[in-house]
């Protein structure tokens, strides 16, 4: 077991080694993808109005 725990650890150390390189490009990509979800899911709720599907609440 103290094998398997170490190999864990020797992994996390050695992609810790990258993070600088890096750097802030993954946050970018992250907001990229989220902006681009929201884009498409506020294009959908359009078009859901437009066709007359929007959800009625008075129930």
């Amino acid at each position: 077991m103290k094998n398997f725990w170490s190999a864990v650890g020797d992994f996390f150390t050695f992609t810790f080694e990258f993070m600088p390189l890096i750097g802030n490009k993954i946050n970018y990509l992250y907001i990229l993808i989220i902006f681009l979800f929201l884009v498409t899911w506020v294009t959908m709720m359009f078009r859901h109005k437009k066709n007359g599907e929007e959800h009625n609440s008075s129930l």
